[in-house]
Formats: C-alpha cells, structure tokens, sequence
C-alpha cells in the first residue's frame, strides 16, 4: 500500500483504501499508510452487521460538506443558510447507529485483547497447513500465490466439479465455503473458469476442521466420481 500510496500522491490524487480485508487480521496503522481515507466493515471483525467505519484526515473533512441532513449535523439554521457541526457531528445526521457502535466497540476491545499479531500469526499458520491439505487432493486447483504471499484463505476448482456442487457436499459435510464469482467475474473469466469456491480462515478455526474440509473434498470426488 506505501508504494500505491506514493504513485496516487504522485498525481495529486485523493486515496481511499479499503480495508475490510486487512482490519480483522492484521495491526493497521492508518497515519504510517498516509492514505487520506481508510474504510473497514464490522461484521468481518466480529461485530454487527450494516455498520462500518470511515477515517478520514481532518483537513479533508473539513473541506467537505455533509452528504446527509438532519438532526445533529448543523450548529445553526437560519432562513439563509446552514453552518455545520464539528467532526465527527458534521457527517452523522440524526439518531446513529448507537447499538452497532456499542457492538463494534465490544468487538474491538476484544480482538485488541486477543492481540492482532496473534490473530495475524494464527492465520498464517492455518493457511499454511491448509494449503498442504488441499495440495494432496487430487485434481484441486488453488488459485493464487503460495501460503507466504496470500491472507488467511484459499480460492480452488475441483476438476470435473462445479464449485456450487463442491460447495453443496462440503455444506453435507459440515463444512462452511463460498461458491461463485467473490466479487471478482471478470478475474474469473481471465482465467476461463466459471466460478471457484473459496474457504476463509479466522482466529476461532484450528488445524482439525481443515481436515474436515480436506477428507469432504476427497468425498466430493467420491460422489462426481472423475
């Protein structure tokens, strides 16, 4: 991110950064990044779902105007005009999302408990194992870099086997992936396949359930029979 930060600066464009993959796994330091804007989702950290937060470096706030009107978010009305609250008031009009916030918090002050080097240092471990399990099945595709060079999960094909078939017996099996495009058709259709399935990895998974996903995929072939 450092050296795509740079080329954006280099152009005098604004940067956003999404990081609802990289908040929930790893220690982030938003100031060290130097984007202007840094996003994450709270449900992929343990929190409620249909909250998030946005950061953002207050000389840019400051500048923008309120994309949202109501209570709160003004300092004074007059048949004139508006002047806006003070950050964060400015961008929060009427009642905000008090529970989910509250949650968020909770989420957070137990994954710092937890410690994100761990939970960083788990994950690196687990796909690392789980990428030697996958590589023994016969016929698996994985999709991507090796374990150094991927997060915490791994996209794969089964030969002769549709990913929503893969996905439906791994379901049988007790086992929970994702089928389809993640997002990412056109990176799919780059590579010809239809869709792939993808098995994500958190803090709360352990080395005994990859091998339930890898002995569910060997039942796969079983019932395809390639």
């Amino acid at each position: 991110m450092h050296e795509l930060v740079a080329k954006a600066r280099a152009v005098g464009a604004t940067v956003l950064i999404d990081g609802a993959q990289s908040v929930p796994h790893m220690p982030v330091d938003v100031q060290a990044l130097d984007a202007d804007f840094y996003a994450f989702s709270s449900h992929k950290m343990c929190g409620p779902t249909g909250f998030g937060v946005l950061y953002g470096k207050r000389a840019i706030l400051d500048r923008m105007p309120p994309f949202m009107g109501g209570g709160e978010m003004i300092r004074e009305v007059t048949t004139h005009g508006s002047k806006w609250n003070d950050l964060p008031y400015k961008f929060e009009a009427g009642t905000p999302a008090i529970a989910e916030a509250v949650g968020l918090g909770a989420a957070v002050d137990y994954l710092q408990g937890v410690g994100m080097d761990w939970v960083h240092a788990h994950e690196r471990e687990l796909t690392a194992y789980a990428y030697a399990r996958l590589s023994e099945v016969e016929g698996l595709r994985i999709l991507g870099p090796g374990p150094d060079r991927r997060g915490g999960l791994i996209a794969f094909t089964l030969q002769g086997v549709h990913p929503h078939d893969v996905s439906a017996v791994l379901d049988r099996e007790g086992v929970a992936v994702r089928a389809g495009h993640h997002c990412a058709q056109p990176l799919h259709d780059r590579h010809c396949i239809p869709a792939s399935v993808r098995a994500s990895f958190y803090l709360y998974n352990t080395p005994e359930e990859v091998d339930v996903l890898a002995n569910a995929l060997h039942k796969a072939q079983d019932i395809f029979a390639f």
